[in-house]
């Protein structure tokens, strides 16, 4: 029965997690963004168009590729060191207790991440805001007979811009997926190592860790205003939104409560806080 129930819990997970990505790919080819109107004196949509430099793919592959290889390498670390949770029996078969944990931590990165795409995504089509590219992409003709066009705010026009995908793509600045995946991915595996990786040869190699992994979402929402491909306020957005994905995410799915925290986050058997450092 113990084994039935392990094995219903890992074809529910995937399930759930099916569900969720075939949502957000469903969303990203069949969904039409609003269409926004714009002011004839905006500037902030009049930039010309730049190729990007880190695209959507190359980006979740690094974010997911880093994740996966840190947590079996910790997991495997922990395990050699008698810290890990053991190795258990399923269907007859012993599964060594760091893929098991490494299983669970990589499940719930990835929950966490397409679930913050999705929401991340959704806001883009229903807000519909126009890149600061758009009038590059799109080369907008007002239709000058329609009563919507009186002031200074168009809202009939005809794009003539010869990318249909561009155009609809111009459509989807707020907010940036980018910015919110890579401080997502950044978060999450801060607070991962901070309470998986435990190593007294030298002080400061977890937190140089941390720091580059803020410093490449860093760049990556700095390349999205640079490239234009995004106002700052978007930027903005989506690194607040990824980070409160990531911090939700590991506390309340990951539940890091279940693996040893630092000494200072626990309390003492009068409930009092114990604020020494290991």
């Amino acid at each position: 029965m113990a084994v039935d129930k392990v094995i219903w819990k890992i074809v529910l997970d995937f399930v759930v997690l099916a569900c969720l990505a075939i949502s957000l790919l469903a969303l990203v080819l069949w969904a039409e963004p609003y269409q926004r109107g714009y002011f004839i004196n905006d500037e902030s949509i009049r930039l010309p168009f730049k190729e990007q430099t880190v695209s959507e793919v190359v980006l979740g592959v690094l974010g997911f590729a880093i994740m996966i290889a840190t947590t079996v390498a910790v997991e495997v670390m922990r395990d050699k060191q008698g810290k890990g949770i053991g190795d258990k029996f399923i269907c007859g078969t012993t599964v060594p207790g760091w893929l098991r944990e490494s299983y669970a931590t990589v499940g719930a990165f990835t929950f966490g991440a397409v679930s913050q795409q999705f929401i991340c995504n959704l806001g883009k089509y229903v807000v519909g805001r126009l890149r600061p590219n758009f009038y590059d992409v799109c080369r907008p003709v007002p239709n000058t007979d329609s009563v919507l066009n009186e002031f200074a705010y168009i809202q009939n026009y005809t794009c003539t811009g010869s990318d249909h995908s561009l155009i609809r793509d111009a459509r989807l600045s707020f907010p940036s997926a980018h910015s919110s995946f890579s401080l997502y991915a950044a978060v999450f595996f801060i607070c991962y190592i901070q309470v998986k990786v435990k190593w007294r040869g030298s002080k400061l190699l977890r937190h140089t860790l941390q720091f580059a992994a803020v410093l490449g979402a860093w760049y990556v929402g700095l390349s999205r205003v640079v490239e234009h491909k995004h106002h700052w306020s978007d930027v903005a957005a989506g690194f607040l939104f990824g980070a409160t994905s990531a911090v939700l995410t590991f506390v309340y799915v990951l539940k890091p409560k279940n693996y040893g925290l630092p000494t200072s986050w626990q309390t003492d058997r009068d409930g009092r806080t114990d604020g020494r450092a290991r």
